[in-house]
């Protein structure tokens, strides 16, 4: 039978597991779970696993007939989904402490089992012959959590890091900070069996038939896990119950668009948790966070209160309350912004999540980051945008991706950072002479490892942007913000783009929003909004928005606070920004064209831009010639 790390766990630990999950809340009801999951478990164990296809599943699971197609007939691939969201459920909760748990990688139907780490001291009351391998660390080092499938009980979240990886300051690359100490021939022996974990999955890639998903589409999800337990009905009206429960489903909707937090949804296993008041159940969850609220509708008004906790201390980490007026008519819309706003200030970058994470993590030396770790900081780069944490960022990503290659948005990020190095002329390499065509290949890769994944497709859209492509580039993140309507930076790209070429009704209010959504969003964009005044000779207001900008090791701010004065009549301010430009790029006026050129500017701005240059000084007799042409 196939497993982790390829050692033979003994069949009776695996009934026992199979019979714990059928009884568990979330298989007892469903007798086609039931028969799905023990069909693919038996099959196994009785060594035909190569039978467990869709056809043999569809005939002998769900008794269709010869003609079953799997391309018409979608019952089996639908069913493997909710098992494998049911089974995370399952494990995230009662059975937490289970000794071996199954699990169904996407891209196929056949079932791998996991011994838990803490269940490795017990294995000495088995039969030595039953066992190939006692190594307990063996359980912990989870290498090819790139094959655990998507699982959860309500909403088809992304692919979760499995919860038994150690947290935050205690991984190195995804290792237990513990094995850092190891002896070398223990860790000789687990490199020994990653390899052939490795060399596991693609061999299991070649044998996906054509209704599977291939494993290059498969997207993981590094980052905390949030378990939403049900929205409560606050107000004793039973009526009121749907209300709460919709709110519930929407908070769950919102959230699991962003791909930086692994959330677990309310099924009647967290009914019932939510439900009692002993400890035991309290605790009887591995997430990292927990929310919880309740709701209710007071005399033409809704209520809801939100609270996030710590999930492992309990303790108390935000909480809001939303009061909104209402009409039947309006309810449900109401229902979903009130949603919507909880899930923005938890889960999006600078968000209530990030912050802590990044508070956990802020201590770490770089080289002892993981993957996600390099993420939180390639944010921190992405809201100062600064040479030293650009070079940061670039340096942890390189290493991210290459201790975690199917990482998607490892992969975006660095492609986003390295058209950096381009667009704005941060940490230039000679290595990489044309980083905005390097850029492109990292997204197209990133795309091709997580197609529907927003990031990946936000840094194909900045790189189709980069290579003079901007309609492709916003029909990309046109693409991305479908994804995640909730996501503020990609609101502000699609704004900025927008406005670039002219479109300044359509780009400016999306920028506008993206800040009253985020606030601690890059001062980046407010260069736009200074454009947007400029161009429209509200000097005064271009002023203030661009000294917002905040970017002071990059040449663009400095252009635009040059230009600025100079319309606006302030000779000596704009000479002064003259001076910067020139001190951080000597070769700016000379290819001030193609710089500006490379932002897709629509022709009267671009002639707007030349126009307020030459009277800021910044050209000399030929350049202020060239510079009329534009």
């Amino acid at each position: 039978m196939r497993q982790e790390n390829d050692n033979e766990i003994p069949p009776k630990l695996i009934k026992d597991a199979l019979d714990r999950v059928l009884n568990s809340r979330g298989f007892r009801a469903s007798v086609r779970k039931q028969r799905f999951l023990q069909f693919i478990v038996q099959e196994t164990l009785t060594g035909r696993a190569d039978r467990i296809k869709g056809y043999t599943i569809a005939v002998d699971v769900f008794d269709r007939d010869e003609t079953f197609d799997p391309l018409l007939d979608p019952v089996v691939r639908i069913q493997a989904g909710r098992i494998r969201r049911c089974l995370e459920q399952y494990y995230l909760t009662d059975g937490a402490n289970d000794p071996v748990q199954i699990t169904i990688p996407k891209g196929s139907y056949v079932p791998h089992f996991i011994m838990a780490p803490h269940a490795y001291g017990n294995f000495s009351q088995f039969d030595d012959n039953n066992i190939t391998g006692k190594n307990g660390e063996d359980g912990d080092f989870k290498v090819s959590e790139k094959l655990v499938p998507e699982m959860n009980c309500v909403s088809a979240s992304p692919t979760p890091r499995d919860h038994t990886t150690p947290l935050r300051s205690q991984r190195f690359f995804g290792i237990p900070s513990r094995m850092a100490s190891a002896k070398p021939a223990l860790l000789f022996l687990i490199f020994a069996s990653i390899s052939l974990t490795i060399l596991t999955i693609f061999w299991n890639a070649s044998s996906i038939q054509r209704e599977a998903v291939p494993l290059v589409a498969t997207t993981v999800v590094r980052g905390p896990s949030l378990l939403v337990f049900p929205i409560s009905n606050s107000t004793g009206d039973p009526a009121q119950g749907i209300f709460a429960d919709s709110l519930t489903e929407d908070l769950i909707g919102g959230l699991i668009r962003f791909r930086n937090l692994r959330v677990f949804g309310a099924d009647n296993t967290i009914h019932t948790l939510a439900a009692s008041t002993s400890r035991d159940n309290e605790r009887a969850t591995t997430a990292e966070y927990v929310l919880k609220g309740t709701a209710g509708q007071f005399d033409g008004q809704l209520r809801v209160t939100v609270t996030l906790m710590d999930g492992k201390s309990r303790r108390y980490i935000w909480s809001n309350t939303f009061q909104r007026d209402f009409t039947p008519a309006t309810l449900a819309d109401v229902r979903q912004k009130i949603s919507a706003e909880v899930a923005r200030k938890i889960a999006q970058p600078f968000g209530v999540v990030y912050e802590e994470e990044a508070r956990a993590s802020a201590d770490q030396k770089a080289n002892m980051l993981s993957s996600y770790e390099c993420m939180l900081r390639t944010y921190q780069y992405w809201r100062q945008l600064t040479a030293n944490l650009h070079a940061q960022a670039r340096t942890c990503l390189e290493r991210a991706v290459q201790v975690d290659p199917l990482y998607a948005e490892a992969w975006a990020a660095l492609a986003l950072v390295t058209a950096d190095e381009g667009r704005l002329g941060f940490n230039r390499s000679s290595g990489r002479p044309d980083p905005i065509a390097k850029s492109m290949q990292l997204a197209q890769y990133a795309v091709a490892l997580s197609p529907d994944a927003p990031l990946p497709l936000r840094a194909l859209g900045m790189s189709y942007w980069l290579q003079g492509e901007p309609h492709l580039g916003i029909a990309t993140y046109e693409r991305a913000f479908s994804l995640n309507p909730n996501d503020s930076d990609l609101l502000a790209e699609l704004g900025r783009c927008y406005s670039l070429i002219g479109a300044w009704d359509k780009g400016v209010p999306l920028i506008l929003e993206a800040y009253a959504r985020n606030p601690a969003l890059s001062g980046w964009y407010h260069s736009i909004l200074a454009l947007y005044h400029y161009v429209h000779g509200r000097f005064g207001a271009a002023l203030d928005e661009a000294k917002q900008i905040n970017v002071p090791e990059s040449v663009l701010p400095h252009v635009s606070l040059a230009m600025i004065h100079a319309e606006a009549g302030h000779p000596a301010e704009a000479a002064a920004e003259v001076e910067k430009i020139q001190s951080i790029d000597p070769q700016f006026a000379d290819n001030a064209q193609a710089s500006l050129e490379r932002l897709n500017l629509a022709p009267d701005t671009l002639s707007r831009i030349a126009d307020g240059l030459r009277k800021a000084g910044l050209f000399g007799r030929a350049q202020r010639e060239a510079s009329e042409q534009w």
